[in-house]
């Protein structure tokens, strides 16, 4: 049709442009709304300006920094940039997909998720506190959010431990509110409605779990059934009005509740928690050190005694930052540190056993570097024992939560593998620790048998004997790594063996 031969014709015109220009005026709408939630989310991002690594270090060594940060990158990254497919095409939108196609996958999720747990049981602490912020009473610049509680909550509830996911659920209430609110439900799905039953679920659980055993199948289908009923779509207005009454009370009587139900600390987190107190002796001295090497006559080392049988020694500033920058530049920035499971332990048929721990590590072989060579003697000066035919070194950095479970260092006899001495050297004599890196919270040694608990301080050294003076194994060695909560467990050390001793240590009858 040729429209410009008519005025009449060209009304039409008029009208089909005022029918695109209505369509382009709600369209433009809705990409205003769309661009508001997007820069909603962008200015929930805002953080300090982090240049350096030290800065970066700290700011990730942050529990309430990294968790939120790992489980953005996991759950919610990849649904933001379906969003905003859709709302423009650019080319930043291939870059950021390039980018998240090495974000966290959902193991890395649990294992950040346990870190978290584990941190809030090892030294009791509140959902409350820790989603405003509040760290075993140290107020940080951070917080978590709704979808971090939900996470927390499901970890929680896929565990069976309802009581635990209860208050995670609630606190993700408290925080799920307008304009938050809207994110998670427009972007993320998570609608405040999805966590009220979520909630429902869980509190029932709870109530019919209230021995905190793992239940039978029969009970889990059962308790399934139940949560069905109770969460059915025509039930959620009772549901919803129960749960705002509930979340009217003060969350210190659901602390208080909380704490009346739950169990008694073990003897690991009572030393985790600082609860033990400190041992004192005639016996328990500090001193310099000129006795077990010639070097130490002219340049003795501050050396406090731990514990005489087994003999624990802790050595004071023996570390020179150059020494340590040094391995962990080689460590960042050659990509070389891989996850680091310690062998501590045997099975029957001689096969080693991993440790549940969070952390990253890598060997230095004593001739690679100066440093090596250097720590190796102060480590050989400070034990009195032989480091030649044994010059590895190991820097470990800790995670997020990350531990190390109640061991031993030496192998108990009726778990030696056959050809023991030949393959492994003997057993370890002696562990040589030193800790790199200071730690605001967390992260302490603790020999549980013998209630010592060691905070580590940039710079000291923990030295412990792992075999007694006829040279078999000692229990008292028995030790563990709390949780790091706040702060970079930075860690050089290394296993002493008992067949490289054969002069120094002759006769250990």
């Amino acid at each position: 049709m040729i429209y410009s031969t008519s005025v009449m014709s060209m009304v039409k015109l008029l009208e089909m442009e005022e029918s695109l220009k209505t369509n382009l005026d709600i369209y433009v709408q809705e990409m205003q709304s769309k661009l508001d939630l997007i820069k909603l989310y962008q200015d929930s991002l805002k953080r300090v300006t982090l240049t350096t690594l030290e800065e970066k270090e700290e700011y990730v060594s942050n529990p309430l920094n990294a968790f939120p940060m790992l489980r953005r990158l996991n759950q919610d990254w990849p649904k933001w940039l379906r969003y905003i497919k859709l709302a423009i095409a650019s080319k930043k939108i291939k870059e950021m997909e390039v980018q998240l196609k090495s974000a966290p996958i959902d193991d890395d999720l649990k294992v950040a998720l346990k870190g978290m747990t584990r941190i809030e049981k090892f030294h009791n602490l509140h959902a409350e506190d820790l989603t405003k912020g509040v760290l075993m009473g140290k107020k940080l610049n951070s917080h978590l959010t709704a979808p971090d509680c939900v996470a927390l909550g499901d970890y929680y509830y896929n565990q069976t431990q309802f009581s635990g996911s209860t208050h995670w659920y609630r606190m993700a209430l408290r925080v799920h509110t307008h304009p938050r609110g809207m994110i998670y439900a427009k972007v993320l799905g998570l609608k405040r409605k999805r966590i009220y039953k979520k909630y429902a679920k869980a509190l029932l659980k709870e109530s019919l779990n209230s021995d905190k055993s793992k239940p039978t199948p029969t009970e889990k289908s059962e308790w399934n059934r139940l949560a069905k009923e109770v969460t059915r779509e025509d039930n959620y207005d009772n549901v919803k009005k129960l749960i705002d009454e509930y979340l009217s009370g003060d969350e210190k009587i659901f602390q208080e509740v909380a704490a009346r139900l739950k169990r008694k600390p073990t003897k690991l987190e009572r030393g985790c928690r600082g609860e033990w107190p400190k041992k004192s002796s005639p016996e328990l001295i500090c001193r310099y050190n000129r006795d077990t090497s010639a070097f130490l006559k002219l340049a003795p080392l501050k050396l406090e005694f731990l514990s005489v049988q087994p003999m624990i020694l802790l050595y004071h500033d023996v570390l020179y930052e150059n020494e340590f920058k040094s391995m962990r530049d080689i460590a960042m920035y050659n990509g070389s540190m891989i996850d680091g499971w310690t062998y501590v332990d045997f099975d029957k048929k001689g096969n080693p056993k991993q440790q549940d721990r969070v952390v990253k590590m890598i060997a230095f072989q004593g001739t690679t570097a100066p440093f090596t060579l250097s720590i190796n003697r102060r480590m050989a000066d400070m034990s009195g024992l032989e480091m030649r035919d044994n010059m590895v070194l190991y820097l470990t950095n800790y995670g997020l939560g990350g531990h190390f479970g109640k061991h031993v260092d030496y192998v108990e006899l009726a778990k030696r593998p056959p050809d023991f001495f030949a393959d492994f050297g003997g057993d370890r004599i002696a562990t040589a620790l030193i800790y790199a890196s200071d730690i605001p919270l967390g992260g302490t040694t603790v020999f549980t048998k013998l209630k010592i608990a060691v905070q580590p301080k940039k710079g000291n050294a923990l030295i412990w004997f792992n075999l007694n003076h006829a040279g078999e194994p000692d229990p008292l060695t028995e030790h563990s790594v709390c949780p790091v909560v706040l702060g970079s467990r930075w860690i050089i050390s290394k296993w002493i063996h008992e067949r490289q001793q054969v002069f120094k240590k002759p006769c250990l009858a």
